[in-house]
């Protein structure tokens, strides 16, 4: 097993995972840079260029990979100006003066950007560029892409499809893990595109964001826990079925957990076994660096914006969790055996049912809690949408 691990920002991280061999890569980036990537500022801590460069030296100790993060979906057409190169060129420059051994890129331009200017390093795709049949990984592998992370909400759950992939590429192949995205999301471009502006440097909200698509794919995973289960994510029991097919690589997510958070989702991967709520392998704003008190005010400095959204209705949206959910792994054995075996893009959820009568068996639902969770999100979404959220009156 080759695991990619994501960078927290945190001193302790690199001296936890030296202790596991499978551990092959770490990726992270700055809060923000001028390029922008897929997770938002707010999310993840603040860590200086000088701190970054030593956790790199210490990486590099451990005999981990740094891959850095260019993975903005969308960079506002500032690439196309004479400031936006040299704040390009200045940051890759600045990556390549740190011994980076790779990048990773969710477009065309930047990839032959990189490839042109800057040979030596190595060149990933994102899942950010959608690459979800043969002629799209293809496409990107012709452009010079060493390995390809693969779409999740399109691919994780179709072995037809991976195996032709497979087959038909020579670069490596990544999948992430431990997502728990809807299947084929409805809101993953747009998504995409806020955290892209949400972690650049020059925007001119300079992070602020209101993560609608976060809020809309929970609410309706909770209204509907069926959704949890038909979401894209690898358990660690399941792996194998992937290595088998080809998959080189294994991606776990993210970049704003604790380390300790990340160092128990390794253990229950390499040990390919986990007893207990499998949503604890997922990312979950509790758990977070930028949860934590001592931390709050780094968050609270994205928000406080009392000329752009009404702040009394936004404190609001600090309380939104979805721990009213216990999905029994143990449960859940067998359960991709005859998913591998079902052509869910030829049927409807509600034709097949596979997946209700898996939910029925495994979802345990805290009634209480989950009454107070479903108007909690449902008030949020109402006041973003209705527009009250950005009046005063």
């Amino acid at each position: 097993m080759k695991l990619s691990v994501p960078f927290n920002g945190q001193d302790d991280l690199m001296l936890q995972l030296k202790r596991y061999p499978e551990v092959r890569e770490v990726y992270g980036k700055l809060a923000s840079d001028f390029i922008g990537g897929g997770k938002n500022s707010f999310q993840i801590p603040f860590i200086s260029r000088c701190r970054f460069a030593y956790n790199v030296k210490q990486a590099h100790k451990y005999g981990l990979e740094f891959n850095y993060l260019l993975n903005s979906s969308c960079l506002d057409n500032a690439e196309w100006t004479m400031a936006g190169q040299n704040k390009i060129m200045r940051l890759i420059d600045w990556l390549v003066g740190l011994k980076i051994d790779a990048v990773t890129v969710a477009t065309p331009y930047l990839l032959e950007l990189v490839k042109k200017r800057f040979p030596a390093l190595k060149i990933y795709v994102s899942d950010l560029a959608y690459i979800n049949s043969i002629e799209r990984a293809k496409y990107w592998e012709n452009l010079g892409a060493k390995r390809i992370t693969l779409f999740n909400v399109d691919v994780n759950r179709n072995f037809c499809l991976l195996k032709n992939i497979r087959k038909n590429v020579k670069c490596e192949l990544k999948l992430i893990l431990n997502v728990n995205c809807l299947s084929k999301c409805p809101y993953y471009l747009s998504h995409a595109n806020l955290a892209s502006h949400g972690s650049q440097s020059g925007h001119l909200l300079r992070g602020f964001v209101i993560d609608y698509c976060r809020i809309s794919c929970r609410y309706q995973q909770i209204m509907n826990p069926v959704d949890f289960i038909r979401s894209t994510w690898i358990r660690p029991e399941d792996v194998s079925y992937y290595e088998e097919i080809g998959i080189d690589c294994f991606k776990i997510i993210d970049r704003g957990m604790t380390t300790q958070t990340i160092v128990d989702i390794i253990k229950a991967y390499v040990k390919r076994s986990y007893d207990g709520n499998l949503l604890d392998l997922f990312p979950d704003p509790s758990r977070s660096i930028m949860f934590l008190k001592k931390n709050l005010f780094s968050k609270i400095k994205y928000f406080l914006r009392p000329f752009t959204v009404n702040v009394f209705k936004l404190r609001k949206f600090a309380g939104l969790v979805t721990n009213a959910i216990y999905i029994d792994n143990r449960k859940l054995d067998g359960f991709l055996e005859k998913i591998k075996d079902l052509d869910c893009d030829k049927l409807s959820c509600e034709e097949c049912g596979y997946c209700y009568g898996i939910a029925k068996k495994a979802v345990r639902i805290n009634e209480g809690q989950s009454k107070i969770i479903k108007e909690m999100y449902k008030g949020c979404l109402e006041t973003t949408v209705s527009g009250s959220l950005f009046k005063y009156y």
